[in-house]
């Protein structure tokens, strides 16, 4: 019964310190926000809340997705009597997770690359693809190929194709380029 009122709270204050930091920056805010934070005392503070927000929602997404994973694959996972031991497939698989993230981050030269490309890869399919997948199943109708009564769920899943390798390319052009303009990945920027 506590949790609405502990999210409300914590959405209120959330808001008002983005409204502050908006206020902060006034009327030409730079592109990475927390810029607008002057140097000093308030700006150190700034950052380490801000270490420890991406710090919580790193843990909780990354839990949702090892449980999510876990709950699939891993009582299939017979290799050293795996699919028994929970607590040491879990810490693999954290690992594992914790692991691909780092690489993942210090790979793509700048956050607006690493937003691009998962913008790209997730937001098409998630919006278009899979709901037109989805009907296309519900109603019985072949999935790649269009029928009379389905032609316009057949032209979302060729759109959304379409679209997804357009900005997938797009996404991944600009992380060369800036690679080409940087010194590549695993740089300190």
């Amino acid at each position: 019964k506590a949790a609405p009122g502990a999210l409300s709270v914590a959405l209120s204050i959330y808001g008002l310190a983005y409204v502050a930091v908006c206020f902060i920056a006034g009327p030409r805010p730079p592109s990475f926000l927390f810029d607008a934070i002057p140097a000093g005392l308030g700006r150190k503070v700034g950052g380490f809340l801000l270490w420890i927000h991406v710090a919580v929602s790193y843990a909780i997404n990354s839990q949702a997705f090892c449980s999510s994973v876990d709950r699939v694959v891993g009582h299939r996972v017979k290799i050293c009597g795996l699919n028994g031991k929970h607590r040491v497939r879990w810490g693999i698989l954290t690992a594992l997770v914790a692991m691909a993230s780092y690489l993942i981050a210090n790979s793509i030269p700048f956050f607006k690359d690493l937003v691009a490309l998962c913008g790209a890869a997730t937001s098409i399919p998630l919006t278009l693809l899979i709901p037109a997948i989805f009907y296309r199943r519900v109603q019985g109708v072949p999935l790649f190929f269009p029928t009379l009564h389905s032609k316009y769920s057949w032209l979302l899943l060729v759109f959304s194709f379409v679209f997804m390798l357009v900005g997938l390319i797009g996404a991944i052009g600009s992380i060369d380029v800036d690679w080409s303009n940087t010194s590549g990945p695993f740089a300190c920027h």
